[in-house]
């Protein structure tokens, strides 16, 4: 028996994915993260990617194939022209990794879009290139998996004992063809999010007031829908999939509603997304952790504003947000209207602690804030000058006391020293109407973000107790900014904040509270609805703040978030610190040796509806 307490399955599972070995969303976290359990769950595991060679050469350790093997890579290449790699998958647990490149496979795009309508009536004609290198990959993966079932498996394995698991539309290819040509292979499809439901939302349109009105009458969406926005194929294909598919599953309670009104498909199996959270810092580590990164964080801080004006970096408070550029999706305008309220209210009521907001949002820039690394670089420059004086003011305090004089400013402190401090100072010195910048990068005046900063009031004025800095790049140790990766600079904040619109699952928040720090989610992400769902008031208290957005108004929403910022804000130390350890013993619920149950429900499901 293995530690998630499940019989090892007499199953295989291919599992095919774009995302694997391929670090380009929110699924590689699902998938890399899950693997390690799934190796314990089944009788063999492998992990089926797209060969994209920049990616393989950090993500897949190839391996010279089994002689098996070898004879269905050499038979795929000498009739369609497919490349195939098998090796090793460099997460955790190292599962074994099938990486497949179409090659020359890409001169058959037309004849296998043709096969899709004609089986499918999947219209993909006029599709761009982010359509066809999926569908044609992912077709080719079928091939393998159909050969490898054919030709090596079944020689000493039940073909039914084999599971072909493909994720979005963009490995559809795969199940298609399996389910066309080898139906007696057992599928299952997981959609994470539907094309033509984050098409709506990112319109601005009411996505979740169309899906609750829809279902109510009984109704789904008009496949014309799709064609208005240009997503038909890839909306036709996903809805192929959830149909022909043995088993369909999404991530949450609230993917699954969208999918019953834009698919026309009931989910029959939830598979909420996990975590390793075991891998993650214990408490202890991450207290002291907090201190450290919490005191580069100010460091960065105090030199970011130091040339304008003085704050009292040590009676700080600091909150995020992270993720992808859709300011409505991701509720960063929610974030951004809210501080502007708390900024409010703050200064009406004479507070001295001040809250620095970070927008972690990568965004089209064009490069580095010249100003900010001058700022930076003479900051550097006297650091250096005072760690060199430091070592001169032990020997000459030594040499007072030897001589029994007192030390005073005059025999400690060097003239040259006070020059050049003096001159760096004054070079660092701005008028006194400059503000501090808002992005660390020299964005667009026409950034959106940017925009709404600004339109909010928020100009990080002096007399300001909310200050904003938008950080439109991906965290890096080496950025020669805040120098710190994105776990290290979570865990030197005090509160995470993802009020999304549109969220199907959230891996953001779970990964704040596996950090040890509190996280504010909505009640239309399908972490914040699990949460709900599954954990009392009194245990998610301060830890996870789940806010009100489906069926109350943006004012409304913006209250519930302003409120509990303020919450934040007014806590004592204390009472944070519980909130975190709360925030911590919650994430072990989402932990993949509990939550790979559901996947284990699926295959069952897929071999029962096939014995039936």
């Amino acid at each position: 028996m293995n530690t998630s307490g499940f019989m090892e399955r007499n199953l295989i599972v291919f599992e095919a994915a774009w995302e694997v070995a391929n670090k380009v969303g929110g699924i590689y976290t699902v998938l890399s993260t899950k693997a390690p359990e799934m190796k314990k769950n089944f009788h063999d595991f492998f992990a089926v990617g797209p060969y994209i060679k920049r990616h393989a050469a950090v993500e897949f350790e190839n391996e010279e194939p089994s002689p098996e093997f070898r004879a269905v890579f050499d038979s795929l290449k000498n009739d369609f022209g497919i490349e195939c790699y098998s090796g090793h998958w460099l997460v955790t647990g190292r599962p074994k990794c099938l990486l497949v490149d179409p090659a020359d496979f890409r001169e058959k795009t037309d004849d296998i879009k043709r096969e899709f309508w004609d089986v499918y009536r999947i219209d993909s004609l006029g599709s761009a290139e982010d359509y066809n290198e999926p569908i044609i990959w992912s077709k080719a993966a079928g091939l393998l998996v159909e050969r490898l079932i054919e030709e090596v498996f079944s020689k000493e394995f039940d073909k039914d004992k084999c599971v072909l698991h493909c994720h979005e539309w963009l490995s559809a290819g795969a199940l298609l063809h399996l389910k066309h040509y080898r139906p007696e292979i057992k599928t299952v499809f997981t959609t994470h999010a539907t094309v033509l439901g984050r098409t709506i939302a990112e319109a601005r349109e009411p996505l979740h007031e169309e899906v609750n009105a829809g279902l109510a009458k009984n109704t789904v969406v008009d496949d014309g829908r799709a064609y208005k926005y240009g997503v038909q194929a890839k909306h036709l294909t996903e809805k192929a999939c959830a149909h022909s598919a043995d088993v369909f599953t999404t991530v949450s309670e609230i993917t699954a509603k969208e999918a019953e009104y834009i698919l026309g498909k009931k989910a029959e199996i939830i598979t909420p997304n996990g975590l390793n959270v075991e891998k993650f810092h214990l408490m202890e580590e991450l207290a002291n952790l907090h201190v450290k990164y919490r005191n580069t964080i100010r460091r960065f801080v105090l030199d970011y504003f130091a040339p304008y004006y003085y704050i009292n970096i040590e009676d700080s408070l600091f909150y995020f947000i992270s993720g992808r550029y859709e300011i409505r999706n991701k509720g960063i305008d929610l974030f951004i209207d809210s501080l502007a309220e708390l900024n409010k209210k703050l200064k009406r009521e004479s507070k001295q602690t001040i809250v620095v907001a970070f927008i972690w949002v990568p965004a089209p820039n064009r490069g580095k804030n010249i100003e900010l690394l001058k700022h930076m670089a003479l900051y550097e420059r006297i650091e250096d000058e005072i760690e060199e004086e430091v070592k001169k003011i032990k020997n000459r305090l030594y040499y007072s006391i030897s001589c029994g004089e007192p030390p005073t400013e005059r025999n400690l402190l060097d003239n040259e020293f006070l020059y050049k401090i003096k001159k760096m100072l004054f070079e660092l010195k701005h008028e006194k109407n400059d503000l501090p910048p808002i992005s660390v990068l020299d964005v667009p005046e026409n950034d959106a973000i940017l925009q709404r900063i600004m339109n909010r009031g928020l100009l990080n004025k002096e007399e300001d107790k909310v200050k904003v800095i938008y950080y439109p790049t991906y965290l890096n140790p080496a950025d020669g900014l805040i120098g710190l990766d994105y776990y290290q600079a979570v865990i030197g904040c005090h509160l995470g904040v993802f009020p999304s619109y549109y969220e199907p699952w959230g891996y953001t928040p779970l990964e704040t509270i596996a950090l040890g720090l509190p996280a504010v989610t909505t009640d239309l992400s399908g972490f914040g609805r699990f949460v709900l769902n599954n954990i009392s008031s009194e245990e998610a208290k301060d830890a996870i703040k789940v806010i009100s957005r489906e069926g109350v108004s943006y004012e409304q929403s913006l209250k519930q978030l302003t409120e509990f910022l303020y919450r934040i804000y007014s806590m004592p130390k204390r009472e944070r610190g519980e909130a975190k350890i709360r925030a911590k013993r919650i994430s072990y619920l989402f932990s993949w040796n509990k939550l790979i149950e559901n996947y284990i429900n699926a295959y069952d499901l897929a071999l029962q509806r096939r014995e039936d």
